[in-house]
């Protein structure tokens, strides 16, 4: 858990540094607060959102965020901790924008069991419509982001021998695919 605080820390940092050059041309708010439900994050997840590049068409930000799901749901395989993180694409002009991104989520499944824990990192290209007042307010989302597996690990302890098994391409999130179409659904605020 402290692994995952100081990476999504440095995340957030890292970001802050680059953003400080402001042009003098524009006014916009670049900063964004919101709240996802499935999308990246899996099932559901805190994010911080940064524009930057506000001065062409084509506008590019950077996001990170937190995935926690305190108890087992319905589906997957058990208590998830996760970092998702991605670098978007945003094409439109004043509050209607066509998103595109690619991004990497990394999760962290039952750490805390004597039993069995894995840990699952997944590529997230996404493609979706995006509500954003340049001037801050409302921040609106929703995408279409597939989940591709890229490495799966599964710890399994019985008695005193632990067993290690690592796959790729076959386990998204615990769900036993491959690939997965994921929607995503965001709603949070923009200042400055």
């Amino acid at each position: 858990m402290k692994t995952l605080i100081t990476v999504t820390l440095f995340f957030f940092c890292w970001n802050l540094s680059i953003g400080q050059v402001n042009s003098t041309k524009d006014n916009f708010e670049r900063n964004t607060i919101y709240a996802e439900a499935f999308g990246q994050g899996f099932c559901w997840s805190l994010n911080y959102d940064r524009l930057f590049n506000t001065e062409k068409r084509f506008m590019n930000s950077f996001t990170a965020g937190l995935v926690y799901v305190p108890q087992p749901i319905d589906f997957g395989d058990g208590i998830y901790y996760g970092i998702p993180v991605s670098y978007n694409w945003l094409l439109g002009k004043k509050s209607h924008h066509l998103e595109l991104g690619i991004g990497l989520t990394s999760l962290l499944v039952n750490p805390h069991s004597n039993k069995k824990s894995s840990f699952y990192a997944y590529l997230t290209p996404k493609i979706g419509y995006r509500f954003q007042r340049l001037q801050g307010g409302l921040f609106f989302r929703a995408t279409l982001t597939p989940m591709i597996d890229i490495l799966s690990v599964s710890t399994s302890n019985l008695g005193n021998v632990k067993n290690r098994s690592f796959s790729t391409l076959s386990n998204v999130a615990g769900l036993g695919f491959a690939a997965f179409p994921w929607p995503g659904l965001s709603i949070g605020y923009t200042f400055k």
